[in-house]
């Protein structure tokens, strides 16, 4: 059985969160493995769990992996899906999460990401200081992002 921890990132903090998923999991004796959401389809038919990772920015989740999740979801309709959401705000607003439940899952998480200034545009960067908040900043709980990943084995992924 193959745990596949599908990443969708922009600039790196989902992807980071992704594989300190997949590592959790490892150390727990899970063969999990993490795939860009642009090459996951194609692994599809060797996972038994799938992870997906969808990054949040200003208020829209990115569109290329809610374009993995209906391409292929005859697919991931027969398999255990959970979902974790990442972005800047304290919470996923409930616009969000209702255009997420449109996809059977097991699990749905939100948690705080990282802004690295260097990784931003000109417009990001505008965007953040019009809004006053920080373009250098890292709001990621990784004791709560392993926590969540050790509760997935009480759903049976192993």
């Amino acid at each position: 059985m193959t745990t596949m921890v599908v990443v969708a990132s922009k600039h790196g903090s989902t992807a980071e969160i992704g594989e300190r998923i997949a590592s959790t999991l490892s150390a727990r004796g899970v063969k999990a493995h993490v795939k860009e959401v642009g090459e996951a389809g194609q692994w599809l038919y060797e996972t038994t769990n799938v992870v997906m990772g969808i990054p949040v920015y200003r208020q829209k989740l990115l569109g290329e992996a809610t374009l993995f999740l209906e391409a292929h979801r005859t697919e991931l309709a027969g398999k255990p899906l959970f979902l974790f959401a990442v972005g800047g705000g304290p919470s996923l607003n409930e616009k969000l999460v209702a255009t997420l439940r449109r996809f059977p899952h097991r699990d749905l998480v939100y948690f705080r990401g990282a802004m690295d200034a260097e990784k931003l545009s000109f417009f990001e960067k505008l965007q953040l200081k019009v809004a006053k908040a920080p373009s250098d900043a890292d709001f990621r709980d990784w004791p709560a992002i392993e926590d969540w990943a050790h509760g997935l084995l009480a759903y049976g992924v192993n």
